[in-house]
């Protein structure tokens, strides 16, 4: 599939828009676990003015694995007229559900459900009417259809879409950058997770290191194995995240080899690792009786532990704590000797995860500006 490919899920919206316009289904492709349905419903809906709530204005069917009567309704015989009448089918934007409400339709992974399946969506991308239809059932006359899939580059067993579906289509490939998703995490709430730093120190070759931990092409030819990408490294955030219980240290490094893959996993872990070793550092740090270390790794652990210590004593009131000096060290001991991008993230993540540091005396110094 030589399709055009996007990196920037806000441009996605803007796409949305363009399909809306011109009348065309919008495909997008790309990996496992690499966002698509999230973007659907976060990114593409707020494109088009809506609030991507499902069931009232965004729909998801996934129709693998399912028989037709499941995708069209079951039938129902009247024994006095002798015709056939049609169960109205869940998860869909019905007519006779939402009327003509503008809404988004994720058809997710189509290019991997029966034949006999997508051969009910003839109407939905070629009305006859003014409404879509599945089987016997009008759609909202204003449903934007999003289609997702995996290709077999990506480890699908998919089959190649046909000529008559893809020339009604305006197709992507969609590819996640690190430092896009690492803005959508520390929104979420990740940026306090030692995975999340790890992600931002070695997800990618960016300080000359080989590979990629964030999100790899998949093994050709595939061979069924954990492989990282954003969906499971959400996952492994989420068990990781400030609050989170004090899990057994071989249970998490088997949990997160589990998610991600054993080459990824080890080397998560080992940061891990490193970050809690680097405890009794801080402290000295802290208090003046260390130097701050020349070693890149080690200058990311330590910031990690410093967030996360400045977090958990400034409470309810980090203002507070920035007006009154107690976060002093943070920035005099551990920020401002650190090398540049480490400055640099610090102070970003510092802000995302509640610390205004932009209300400190020497916010220039640690923006570098």
């Amino acid at each position: 599939m030589n399709y055009e490919k996007v990196t920037n899920a806000e441009e996605l919206g803007e796409h949305a828009q363009m399909c809306i316009q011109d009348g065309t289904i919008m495909a997008m492709y790309g990996k496992g676990g690499d966002g698509k349905t999230t973007i659907a419903q976060t990114v593409i809906c707020p494109a088009l003015g809506l609030k991507g709530i499902e069931g009232e204005d965004f729909f998801k069917v996934n129709a693998s694995g399912s028989a037709p009567s499941e995708v069209k309704g079951t039938g129902i015989p009247d024994m006095e007229t002798r015709e056939m009448f049609f169960s109205k089918p869940t998860k869909w934007p019905l007519h006779s559900r939402i009327g003509d409400r503008p809404c988004v339709l994720l058809l997710d992974e189509m290019p991997e459900w029966d034949v006999s399946v997508q051969s009910l969506c003839r109407s939905l991308f070629d009305p006859v009417g003014e409404r879509p239809m599945i089987g016997e059932h009008e759609l909202s006359a204003n449903t934007f259809i999003v289609v997702t899939g995996n290709r077999r580059i990506d480890g699908s067993r998919s089959s190649i879409p046909s000529a008559p579906f893809v020339t009604r289509c305006t197709s992507f490939v969609w590819e996640p950058t690190l430092d896009a998703w690492l803005d959508w995490a520390a929104d979420k709430g990740y940026a306090s997770s030692p995975v999340y730093t790890f992600l931002r120190y070695n997800g990618l070759d960016q300080f000359g290191r080989e590979g990629d931990f964030f999100s790899p092409p998949v093994p050709q030819p595939w061979d069924g194995n954990p492989h990282p990408c954003p969906r499971e490294w959400e996952a492994c955030c989420k068990l990781t995240v400030e609050g989170s219980p004090d899990w057994s240290e071989s249970v998490l490094r088997k949990n997160i080899n589990g998610k991600v893959g054993k080459e990824a996993g080890q080397a998560c872990y080992a940061f891990i690792q490193t970050v809690a070793k680097q405890l009794p550092l801080l402290d000295k740090i802290k208090a003046g009786d260390a130097d701050w270390p020349s070693n890149e790794a080690d200058q990311f652990a330590l910031t990690h532990c410093a967030l996360r210590q400045v977090k958990r004593d400034a409470g309810k009131d980090p203002e507070a704590a920035v007006a009154s000096g107690s976060v002093d060290w943070l920035v005099e001991r551990v920020l401002l000797p650190a090398r540049n991008e480490i400055k640099e993230w610090g102070f970003k993540t510092a802000l995302s995860i509640g610390i205004p540091l932009d209300q400190h005396p020497r916010r220039v110094d640690l923006q570098g500006v």
